[in-house]
């Protein structure tokens, strides 16, 4: 058998240009975290970051999110320094349709890996680490134990009910009633009881398409903004929800991106469900809410404060999970590669 070191070193001086990641799951959802190969982006705010990365370097998120070297369901988030006085790293996100303004799941992933790689130092106990997104600082606040990440919990960006008891009318389905909750970005609620589909994960060939479709309509039917960002203006997530008998509980299944189902109760999804039980007088602060995801995993949420978004009632929510690292990888693009951007079937 050849020798690691030979193979290495004849891998590395064939291959010079490598784009460096490092994967891991938040409770079932990939992120794919981009830690070198692209250097030093320009920008004094992550969303001029995240706009240099993608007029110039848009064939890595392809390359990243596509097949052969991904596919469909990956999270991709880009690593850069941080732009706020107490930031400790910045992060953008991008899966293989677009670059989402906020990723819950992701940012996870991101503070999890960088702290179990030593990049990032966290105490024994709990101590708070904030990360610069395109959405605003996010406080993440990492539980260790034993020199270990043994949770994070992720206080989000300030989420409201921009329209409640919507209407929308679904080619070969029907009428589906909406609410459209924004987190960073918008979000299409549906209630499973409402389009009679249990969520699980059996489901997703009647799900997925159904929530992509949702997100076709919405995009139609309605005009969302963002009081305070007037670059948020569209829809780009379908959230199916649940609640379970058991008070506290529930589940949530997310479809989102280029048809993907998130195999996690979704960061974000997570914080919509509680802007949206808050708004209807069910979740008051500091109540625990347990969102399970159509594997069974779970997020603990919480709302820890109520706020203002321009003219809307709002909260602050947060939701802990963790993620384990799955792989380091070096990608390249050989010069005879018939496929230098990635497909999509």
């Amino acid at each position: 058998m050849l020798g690691l070191e030979r193979v290495e070193s004849k891998f590395l001086a064939r291959y010079p240009d490598r784009i460096v990641t490092i994967d891991s799951h938040t409770q079932g959802e990939v992120t794919r975290l981009l830690v070198g190969g692209v250097g030093p982006l320009p920008g004094s705010s992550m969303k001029e970051k995240r706009d240099y990365f993608e007029i110039r370097f848009d064939h890595i998120r392809r390359l990243l999110t596509h097949e052969p070297r991904g596919h469909r369901a990956i999270m991709a988030a880009v690593v850069t320094e941080p732009v706020s006085e107490n930031g400790s790293f910045g992060l953008f996100y991008m899966d293989a349709r677009r670059y989402p303004y906020l990723c819950g799941h992701a940012t996870i992933g991101a503070v999890a890996t960088l702290i179990e790689t030593g990049v990032l130092t966290a105490a024994e106990g709990d101590s708070v680490i904030t990360v610069d997104t395109p959405s605003g600082p996010l406080d993440a606040h990492a539980r260790m134990r034993d020199g270990r990440v043994e949770s994070v919990a992720i206080d989000m960006v300030p989420s409201f009910v921009f329209a409640s008891n919507q209407e929308l009318e679904i080619p070969d389905f029907g009428k589906v009633p909406v609410d459209l909750v924004c987190v960073g970005g918008f979000f299409a609620m549906v209630s499973a009881q409402a389009i009679g589909i249990e969520l699980n994960a059996e489901n997703s060939a009647r799900l997925i398409p159904l929530g992509m479709a949702i997100i076709e309509a919405a995009n139609r039917a309605f005009k969302v903004s963002h009081p305070e960002r007037p670059e948020v203006s569209t829809v780009d997530v379908t959230e199916f929800y649940a609640e379970d008998k058991q008070a506290g509980t529930g589940k949530g299944c997310v479809i989102y991106g280029e048809s993907h189902m998130d195999r996690s109760p979704c960061g974000t999804g997570t914080t919509a469900k509680l802007t949206l039980l808050h708004h209807r007088g069910k979740l008051t602060p500091g109540q625990s809410y347990y969102n399970a995801s159509p594997l069974g995993t779970v997020f603990e949420g919480q709302i820890v404060r109520t706020t203002r978004i321009g003219k809307f009632d709002g909260i602050v929510g947060q939701f802990r999970g963790n993620a384990q690292i799955t792989g380091y990888h070096q990608f390249v693009v050989d010069a005879h590669d018939p496929f230098p951007k990635g497909f999509l079937l």
